[in-house]
């Protein structure tokens, strides 16, 4: 057994040494396929800060980019991903880090929110703020541009495969999904700006 000792703990560093190697892969080849995202298609941002969008401008007719936004004309309580409006307006959204929000600018003391916590599919909502609620949590992954429920990594905000006409824009739904199963160009979002009522 003493013989067989020393190619045991061989046996064992080697195995560690591939884990570790092979997480770093992983880690490499999101960061490509990220950069890769972040450069092949993307948006000409014309509207003004805050905004979070998508870092591929997809099917955007008018190369205007997709962002986080509310649904219809005015205050909605459902949000989406729409045309990056040149005048702002609805589209206005910031990711506070301190709290882990994703915030309208437009209608301040608003948030988005996963209402009865993170499931595959569910709508994002837009309700009142509150700080201490883990519906209202996203982290952001600032390598991949991927935006996980605090409660959920697995999961991550994606927008909607196909594009609907919005009048003169364009909008895709806005849901959660599993994120390693889910296309880099659809969950890989840009934060400009931060949070307004910090200046």
């Amino acid at each position: 057994m003493k013989k067989l000792m020393p190619f045991l703990m061989l046996a064992i560093l080697m195995s560690c040494n591939a884990n570790v190697k092979e997480t770093k892969s992983g880690t490499e080849n999101q960061k490509m396929e990220t950069e890769k995202v972040l450069h092949s298609n993307a948006p000409n941002i014309q509207s003004p800060e805050p905004i979070i969008y998508l870092a591929d401008n997809l099917d955007e007719k008018d190369q205007l980019g997709y962002c986080i936004d509310t649904e219809g004309r005015g205050f909605n309580e459902v949000l989406h991903v729409h045309s990056c409006k040149p005048s702002g307006e609805d589209v206005l959204f910031y990711y506070d880090e301190k709290t882990q929000q994703i915030c309208s600018a437009t209608y301040s003391g608003f948030c988005a929110a996963m209402i009865g916590g993170p499931k595959i599919g569910m709508t994002i909502s837009l309700i009142k703020s509150d700080t201490e609620s883990s519906e209202q949590k996203f982290i952001y992954n600032k390598e991949s541009g991927e935006f996980s429920p605090k409660d959920n990594a697995k999961l991550c905000l994606m927008t909607g495969k196909e594009s609907d006409a919005a009048g003169p824009y364009m909008s895709r739904t806005l849901t959660l999904q599993p994120s390693e199963s889910t296309d880099a160009k659809l969950k890989t979002w840009v934060i400009k700006g931060g949070n307004p009522n910090d200046k």
